[in-house]
């Protein structure tokens, strides 16, 4: 059969504002440095302020976002990419972490800019700390918070911290994280460099005085030791069963969760569940059915 060509029709504006997306992909820029990027390679400038604006939010409609952080426009998340999984994530920051220590600055640079495409293509959702960015890093801890994710901070030590979100709060003119990590934290801003909001996911606390019941066997159970908020009750198979008040949530369930086989949780029923549904999420993290 002969070829047809199949007819082709270019909306312009369609085109730029592609352009001023993958301009973007590229790296982080200002308004100034878009216009003159962008129009290099323009027979005449066809891109100003108001025209890329307008492109950057019709991008934004489409599900990118794309705060302004230092005067500088850059794409946080986007709605197709890489999907990254944690331990693709902890990769990367390792090698990061080894090339800064063991390469020259060339070599550091070059890592840098190769991890940073990374992360720019991926389904990552990540902001950066500080004064200027402090909007756009309390809206992805609070997303964290309403999504019942936990988050994971970056801090300018390079350190890291995956944690239970609560709250955002000021006290002394300085920005406070609270968060849950074993215990409940205030986490000074200026010690951040990034919030990352993870996959894993957390529960809440139900209000009042909550009393969860579970029950041990095996060597677990003889060895069991009751915290302050516990009282324990033998059965006459050599099972222990436990009745709990009032502990939070996540701590308890991560708590739980190390204990594997030897625990089932009896009531309330509401915790059963949620606790099934963390096991078949960690599951699915891991590949297995």
């Amino acid at each position: 059969m002969p070829n047809k060509k199949i007819p082709q029709k270019t909306n312009a504006s369609s085109t730029q504002v592609l352009k001023t997306l993958f301009t973007m992909m590229q790296g982080d820029y200002s308004m100034d440095e878009l216009i003159e990027i962008l129009n290099q390679k323009e027979p005449e400038p066809v891109f100003n302020n108001s025209v890329i604006s307008k492109y950057i939010n019709t991008c934004r409609y489409c599900g990118f976002e794309i705060p302004k952080v230092q005067n500088r426009y850059f794409i946080a998340k986007i709605p197709f990419g890489l999907d990254l999984s944690e331990l693709d994530e902890d990769i990367i920051n390792s090698l990061c972490l080894f090339i800064q220590d063991e390469m020259t600055q060339k070599y550091i640079d070059l890592a840098n800019s190769f991890f940073d495409k990374i992360r720019r293509y991926s389904t990552r959702n990540i902001a950066r700390v500080g004064k200027e960015e402090f909007n756009f890093s309390v809206k992805i801890f609070e997303r964290a918070v309403a999504k019942h994710r936990k988050v994971k901070l970056l801090f300018k030590n390079r350190d890291k911290l995956e944690c239970i979100p609560l709250s955002v709060s000021k006290k002394d003119g300085k920005i406070l994280f609270n968060v849950m990590c074993k215990k409940e934290r205030n986490i000074d801003a200026d010690r951040l460099s990034a919030i990352q909001m993870t996959g894993r996911r957390f529960f809440e606390q139900y209000g009042g005085d909550q009393i969860v019941v579970f029950k041990l066997k095996g060597a677990l159970a003889k060895r069991y030791e009751a915290r302050a908020n516990e009282t324990v009750n033998v059965n006459s198979d050599g099972t222990i069963t436990v009745t709990n008040k009032n502990e939070n949530k996540a701590v308890l369930f991560s708590r739980l969760l190390r204990y594997d086989d030897k625990c089932e949780i009896i009531q309330p029923k509401g915790y059963r569940e949620d606790m099934k549904d963390l096991i078949s999420e960690m599951l699915n993290n891991y590949g297995e059915k």
